[in-house]
């Protein structure tokens, strides 16, 4: 476990070198921020290649973050050596608009995303995706 608050829990997962990220609760644009900073340091400090970004549990509106996610914060987890990122969709129609027009910015990146409705659909992907 490297991190674990109320609105997000992260942890490294060794054998698949990737973080599993857990969003829960209420978001806005302000949260996301932090929060992705944190999600930043954690795959800095890991070395991982890949995320399991899961939002089910998320809800909220902050889509003013969106363009901020996929021009500057994905290209940073590029740089951080992430390689793939499969994003479980908020059941939340808000943050699912937020996850949908984050994905619209995050075009001609090296990082490969995809986003999905079921966590275990995201899992599958993931062990798919060659690093």
């Amino acid at each position: 476990m490297l991190l674990d608050t109320p609105s997000l829990t992260i942890r490294f997962e060794p054998q698949e070198n990737w973080l599993w990220v857990h969003w829960r609760g209420a978001h806005d644009a302000a949260s996301v921020f932090q929060d992705c900073n944190r999600l930043l340091e954690c795959a800095q400090q890991c070395g991982c290649t890949k995320i399991l970004n899961d939002s089910s549990e998320a809800y909220g509106e902050w889509w003013q973050a969106a363009e901020w996610i996929g021009q500057e914060f994905l290209p940073q987890l590029a740089s951080a050596g992430v390689q793939a990122v499969a994003w479980v969709n908020a059941m939340d129609w808000p943050s699912r608009h937020a996850v949908a027009s984050t994905m619209q910015y995050a075009r001609g990146l090296t990082i490969r995303t995809f986003d999905f409705d079921e966590l275990e659909a995201a899992q599958q992907w993931l062990y798919t995706v060659p690093v």
